[in-house]
């Protein structure tokens, strides 16, 4: 017998450092961005209590819409308050309210906006021209992530006044104004600019992929999202969307051009467009490898609710291509846009919450479910021969004394060690946790478990030997193992000592190769294989 004086195991849950921000290029070079989205979901809604939302259907109108003037616009703007439950990588689930703006596009109430500002939203409620004594419902017409645009219809039978698209050359230096509600203020805002450039890379932000942005000084502000970049005549110019980082003294912002949002728009007016209903961005994490679209909101009946995504999942592949690897949402789009509406399409998925990997289909019959489970891999070669069930475990997380791995482990194993160990002048934090820490540390009597962060080596197979059980077991083979954060290798050791019982030793390293995890388990019933199931869901290096 071959054990660690203290055993090991690693998986798949390094705290990810995620925000709004994404890294882009424009033919120029490096330009940070982030979104101009709605104001924080803490952000409250309009101060004055706004009536009863109409209901009545809308019907049309031909009225032209006597908007001839940037300072005549605002009758046209609206600010939008979306409430739902959305997920931020830094604040968790948060249900609120989050603003953004939009304009009307048709005297029967039809808005443009952002899809970040109404995808995944339970109720959208909306203020047309800064008026607070009367509001309207609306509901979601189509949505595009790729292209972060969305076109919604107001519950109003009023004719309302409306913008018209901007149809002459975009050149630099053409005056602008930005129309909106920023920062979640109900009073309307107009702020002017320049056309700094008129074709500006198109994937600055990892909420959208696009053939190309508006560059401009017109200032906007989180809750500027989806509101109208116009000219000096009122006409749409661009859809703004997003701030940038500062060229020289004067920062930068961007807008989704007319030429690039009207025929998109058309479209979305019969329905979703180039997605698959998500409302996230692009997030990565050099120090634990993961990259990949953050889900912040699901919209209800779109195919990634069908799939079984929920806010917080991470999609890390799509038809097998990693996912926002660059920071930008371009990978997504891509594969989206090359597949076809309504086609199947592979997905993994990263659930951050519990460390799972899942795997399924969007637009097929195969919904997500967990891709890599040791019940499933080994589960007839290991665990308890006897028809008897064994009971299941309540689970509760364990702390290293050193405070930098935990672990979910059975409450009943009580018997646990928590102190770091010395190898090789580097002490290793360690846990270990048993019915019995005698039987399992040095017979093969009682169920246990063990992890340690040990220092990095990349000869897994060296490492494995190490914690062989050659002369006391049958050796089950070796498999490789995978998932978003790590690769590497366990073995199967079975029958040891003359019992039924089994040992599962893996061993794994992140995508940096910064450290070596070792995980070992000795199984005597189904209920141990699910305790090491737990532990692979739950293992977290805290630092």
């Amino acid at each position: 017998m071959n054990r660690m004086t203290r055993r090991a195991l690693p998986l798949l849950a390094l705290p990810l450092v995620a925000a709004a921000a994404a890294c882009g290029s424009d033919a120029e070079g490096a330009t940070t961005t982030t979104a101009a989205s709605q104001a924080p979901v803490t952000t409250v809604a309009p101060t004055t209590p706004p009536s009863t939302p109409t209901t009545e259907r809308p019907t049309s109108s031909t009225e032209p819409t006597g908007i001839n003037s940037y300072d005549d616009v605002q009758p046209a703007v609206v600010q939008i308050v979306a409430k739902g439950t959305f997920r931020d990588p830094e604040i968790g689930y948060a249900d609120g309210s989050g603003l953004g703006s939009g304009f009307l596009i048709s005297d029967d109430g039809v808005v443009v906006t952002n899809n970040h500002v109404v995808a995944g939203a339970a109720t959208l409620e909306v203020y047309v021209g800064g008026d607070l004594d009367k509001s309207y419902n609306a509901k979601v017409l189509g949505v595009s992530e790729c292209n972060d645009l969305a076109v919604i219809k107001l519950s109003t039978t009023d004719d309302m006044p409306h913008l018209d698209w901007f149809d002459g050359d975009i050149k630099a230096g053409l005056d602008v104004y930005a129309a909106g509600y920023p920062l979640g203020d109900p009073e309307f805002t107009l702020t002017k600019g320049i056309i700094a450039k008129a074709k500006a890379g198109g994937d600055l932000t990892g909420t959208s992929s696009i053939d190309h942005t508006i560059e401009h000084d017109a200032n906007i502000q989180p809750g500027n999202s989806g509101g109208p970049l116009v000219d000096s005549e009122g006409k749409v110019v661009a859809i703004n969307y997003a701030g940038g980082a500062q060229v020289t003294t004067t920062e930068q912002f961007y807008g989704i051009a007319t030429d690039l949002a009207q025929p998109v728009v058309e479209q979305l007016e019969h329905g979703n467009f180039e997605s698959l209903g998500i409302n996230g961005w692009a997030v990565t994490d050099d120090a634990t490898g993961i990259s990949g679209i953050w889900v912040a909101g699901v919209t209800a009946g779109s195919p990634a609710a069908e799939a079984g995504l929920q806010p917080g999942d991470i999609v890390t592949a799509l038809n097998g291509l990693p996912m926002g690897t660059d920071g930008t949402f371009k990978d997504y789009c891509d594969v989206i846009r090359t597949a076809g509406e309504g086609t199947p399409m592979s997905v993994e998925v990263l659930r951050y919450d519990t460390s799972e990997v899942l795997k399924g289909e969007i637009n097929g019959d195969k919904p997500l479910e967990l891709s890599f489970s040791f019940a499933d891999e080994v589960g007839d070669e290991v665990g308890d021969d006897s028809d008897a069930a064994a009971p299941a475990y309540d689970y509760a997380s364990v702390v290293d004394d050193t405070n930098q791995i935990k672990v979910a482990l059975p409450t009943a194993w009580t018997d646990r060690d928590t102190a770091p160990f010395d190898k090789d002048g580097v002490q290793v934090p360690y846990i270990a946790a048993s019915t019995d820490m005698d039987g399992f540390i040095n017979g093969f009597t009682a169920p246990g478990l063990l992890f340690a962060k040990l220092p990095a080596t990349t000869d897994l197979n060296a490492e494995l030997a190490t914690y062989g059980f050659a002369g006391d077991c049958t050796d089950g083979g070796i498999s490789d193992y995978s998932d978003p954060v790590f690769t590497g290798k366990y073995q199967v050791w079975q029958d040891c000592d003359g019992t039924t019982n089994d040992v599962v030793t893996l061993v794994a390293v992140p995508a940096d190769a910064s450290y070596l995890a070792v995980i070992q388990a000795q199984i005597a019933t189904d209920a141990d294989l699910d305790a090491l199931q737990h532990a692979f869901d739950s293992f977290d290096s805290v630092s």
